[in-house]
């Protein structure tokens, strides 16, 4: 398969040209336009591992991903799908392998190829604050992953031993096994309430953690807190 990201930095699409079986794994609703020589089907979950499927995309879905997701199978040679996703902003490719993991936070997935798949990591109260979900996806196996930022993706290199500081409703993703914790920057609620600045993520290095530079609308409380009872 070969890909091709256009449109700049602002409105990017993703279109992928696809051989006979060859299939793209996308979030519901980002297909932007394609060749008629395709088979659609949705599949529940993110291509989950583990054996309680159902129970692990309902959390997907409280995770901030869709609880199904669109598998576009190519019929013949030839074919081409674009996908747009739902926010201005960019697409960013990564390549895990078993050797190197991410982590993605609430929305931040698009697609993927080849044989990369994901497993729901539980974030405990942290990630409640942190990232504004109880589950990451993390990436398992080998293959191609795109990121849909809300703005521009910024990516940070951090070496051993140091900190930075990250707005939580920016966080995309970052290395697998980073330590982070969530904390207030504020000494009181009164200074968090006038100066807009609540609970932000802080990481220590070494890692590698990508941030957009502008944040998409809060989900709200309560739908995180049921993702805890799923």
């Amino acid at each position: 398969m070969e890909h091709v990201i256009s449109h700049g930095t602002t409105f990017a699409t993703l279109k992928v040209h696809c051989g006979a079986g060859e299939c793209v794994r996308a979030q519901p609703d980002s297909m932007l336009c394609m060749t008629p020589g395709f088979e659609v089907v949705a599949e529940m979950g993110t291509q989950m591992t583990g054996n309680a499927k159902v129970g692990k995309a309902v959390r997907s879905f409280f995770a901030g991903e869709s609880f199904f997701t669109a598998v576009y199978t190519a019929k013949r040679d030839g074919q081409w799908i674009e996908l747009a996703p739902r926010d201005i902003g960019e697409i960013r490719q990564l390549s895990p392998t078993d050797e190197h993991r991410w982590l993605l936070a609430s929305g931040a997935f698009l697609a993927c190829l080849g044989n990369v798949r994901f497993e729901l990591k539980y974030a405990g109260v942290k990630g409640l604050f942190a990232m504004r979900g109880l589950f990451f996806m993390r990436t398992v196996g080998s293959g191609t992953i795109f990121l849909a930022s809300h703005g521009a993706v910024v990516e940070q290199d951090l070496p051993e031993g140091e900190r930075f500081v990250i707005d939580n409703r920016n966080v995309l993703a970052f290395t697998d096994g980073m330590p982070f914790e969530s904390v207030t920057v504020t000494k009181s609620v009164r200074h968090a309430w006038f100066s807009g600045e609540g609970f932000v993520v802080r990481f220590t290095g070494p890692g590698k953690v990508l941030y957009q530079t502008r944040s998409r609308p809060s989900a709200g409380f309560l739908r995180n807190m049921i993702g805890a009872m799923t």
